[in-house]
């Protein structure tokens, strides 16, 4: 007995009729329709789920790079990632290393003055002064 009609196979049980992925996707970046290997699988995947929200994808070329390394607003050196603290690198313009903010941290409490500062006497304020 053969059968020529539709498969019942579980092989395309999730596929929809007209909703079959091209070939190509659009990049957001550079405004061109491009093949599927130009994009990376989160992209493609982003480009497929079926959402409220709309995804402006985006192919590897226009993908920037991860940085590498930061400059401290400190010292102006540039170096590694690992030089600097993760809530550091989160804001790269006002970046400073680790040793620099420790180097403030040790700073900051020998330079600080003492609360009770009697260098010029003693000398209370009253509200009957004024």
């Amino acid at each position: 007995m053969s059968f020529s009609g539709p498969s019942h196979s579980a092989a395309h049980a999730n596929a929809q009729g007209g909703n079959k992925p091209s070939n190509n996707l659009y990049c957001y970046g550079c405004k061109k329709n491009k093949p599927l290997h130009s994009f990376s699988q989160t992209q493609i995947d982003k480009s497929f789920t079926r959402g409220k929200k709309k995804h402006h994808i985006i192919c590897k070329q226009c993908t920037p790079q991860q940085n590498h390394s930061l400059t401290c607003m400190l010292c102006t050196r540039t170096m590694s990632l690992d030089n600097f603290s993760k809530a550091q690198r989160k804001n790269a313009e006002k970046a400073r290393c680790l040793k620099c903010m420790k180097k403030r941290e040790t700073e900051d409490i020998d330079d600080s003055e003492p609360d009770d500062d009697d260098s010029d006497g003693p000398h209370h304020d009253t509200w009957d002064d004024i």
